[in-house]
């Protein structure tokens, strides 16, 4: 859809607009990533409230880093080795040079809530 394509909304005699659907919004959006307006500009040239185009487009860009941080890789390495000389253990190698090494079980929990905060953080 071009932004030629794109309608200006609809407003009652007490200023209300019409619902919009998520693709019409979605094509809003697209529409004005590929321009050089402002936000302000574009909504007003489409009849649109400032701070609804502002909270559609916060919610595409939250939308959009969820999406690139579920994708991201967290574990550089995962390695359970059992030599003759060292009991057995779980070593985590994380991005960024930082290991755990786990060799009881009592210490999983531990580690679970360690990497269960790092995720969030990430």
């Amino acid at each position: 859809m071009t932004p030629n394509d794109l309608t200006i909304l609809k407003t009652d005699t007490l200023g209300r607009r019409e619902p919009t659907s998520p693709e019409q919004r979605d094509a809003w959006l697209d529409a004005f990533e590929q321009t050089s307006m402002s936000g302000a500009a574009f909504a007003r040239l489409h009849g649109i409230r400032y701070t609804t185009f502002a909270h559609w487009r916060q919610m595409r860009r939250r939308q959009r880093q969820a999406t690139e941080n579920k994708s991201a890789t967290f574990f550089e390495e995962v390695e359970v080795r059992c030599p003759d000389s060292d009991p057995v253990g779980l070593s985590i190698s994380l991005p960024g040079g930082a290991s755990v090494t786990v060799t009881r079980p009592e210490q999983f929990p531990l580690v679970a809530a360690l990497l269960k905060y790092l995720d969030c953080t990430c």
